[in-house]
């Protein structure tokens, strides 16, 4: 963790986008904004002709990109954007073949920039965490990380207790 301009700043790698903890203990410190850093480049066509060949072509019209990492990568940092509360940004490499390019979330999980994939650019994004963002898990946020995982009020009742039938 450091510093830039008053702004908490954390950084990850390409793969820590699968493991949701490391975004929740950043948090934890208080970390406004993350630097997630990927390489899904430089593959072969018959590489990304096999990625694409695994996803399956019915499901392609259904996603805005035509491999798993084109998919999951950025719908996750979305995800913990929103879920956490924290700014990311999420360069990509520029070569061929990139699976998506460089984009940037704000804390609200709204996407504030985007680079086109497989060509070079520089995206300036401006991070203000100042700014009144939307956040609908804001009063219950710390309970969660606190290990509270319910409203607040413990209900006992029969069908709750009951729970392999109906």
């Amino acid at each position: 963790m450091f510093t830039i301009n008053g702004v908490r700043c954390g950084a990850l790698i390409c793969y820590d986008y699968r493991y949701p903890e490391l975004y929740r203990e950043y948090k934890k410190h208080d970390v406004q904004l993350i630097f997630h850093s990927y390489r899904a480049a430089h593959m072969t066509s018959d590489r990304v002709a096999e990625i694409r060949a695994a996803l399956g072509e019915g499901l392609q019209r259904f996603n805005h990109a035509s491999t798993y990492p084109g998919i999951t990568m950025p719908a996750m940092m979305i995800a913990e954007a929103a879920a956490n509360h924290v700014w990311i940004s999420c360069p990509n490499s520029s070569a061929r073949e990139s699976c998506w390019g460089s984009f940037f979330i704000r804390a609200d999980g709204v996407t504030s920039g985007r680079l086109p994939r497989n060509r070079t650019g520089v995206l300036i994004s401006t991070v203000d965490t100042e700014v009144a963002l939307y956040d609908s898990t804001a009063a219950w946020r710390a309970r969660a990380m606190a290990g509270d995982l319910h409203s607040g009020t413990l209900v006992h009742d029969a069908c709750s207790e009951q729970r392999t039938q109906l």
